[in-house]
């Protein structure tokens, strides 16, 4: 019988351990990227870059599955507490295949707010403008060749399109 509730005991106490570190290890935004009408399964060297008066400060490492942007929770409080000046861009690379099999590494910038961090959900749509479908229909970022839409629960922000 000591046995058990020894057990027992030691149990709980492994799990109350187990969700201190998962607190402590990370806060996980629900957080959908779609690129040209497809949702984007890997991305690769995603960060959130602080810029100020577009110098890079600081870089934030961040992780992204279909569903969830995670960054760890001094992060998220470091980058909540940065005054209204500071930029911050969520920036990743995307390879995409051509109909022959060859890689096309797309970078991507995104700027983005701190609202973004603190919404209990955020879809991210990316269109490349200088591909068939949108080129000439959407007016791209200036300096890139690619736009950007919204959907969060307050609303979305979509971008005029040309005619």
């Amino acid at each position: 019988m000591e046995r058990k509730i020894i057990l027992l005991v030691l149990t709980v106490f492994s799990h109350l351990a187990l969700l201190a570190q998962d607190k402590e290890r990370g806060k996980g935004i629900d957080f959908i990227i779609s690129i040209d009408g497809n949702i984007v399964k890997t991305i690769y060297r995603p960060k959130i870059v602080m810029l100020d008066s577009d110098t890079d400060i600081k870089s934030v490492p961040v992780s992204y599955h279909p569903g969830d942007l995670s960054l760890a929770k001094s992060d998220l409080d470091y980058l909540l507490s940065q005054d209204d000046s500071i930029k911050l861009l969520l920036e990743f690379e995307y390879y995409q295949y051509t109909t022959q099999g060859n890689q096309n590494v797309l970078n991507y910038g995104i700027e983005i707010g701190r609202n973004w961090l603190e919404q209990a959900y955020m879809v991210l749509y990316i269109y490349n403008t200088d591909k068939k479908p949108y080129k000439g229909k959407m007016k791209p970022i200036p300096g890139r060749n690619y736009t950007f839409e919204l959907d969060y629960p307050g609303g979305q922000m979509i971008r005029l399109q040309e005619k």
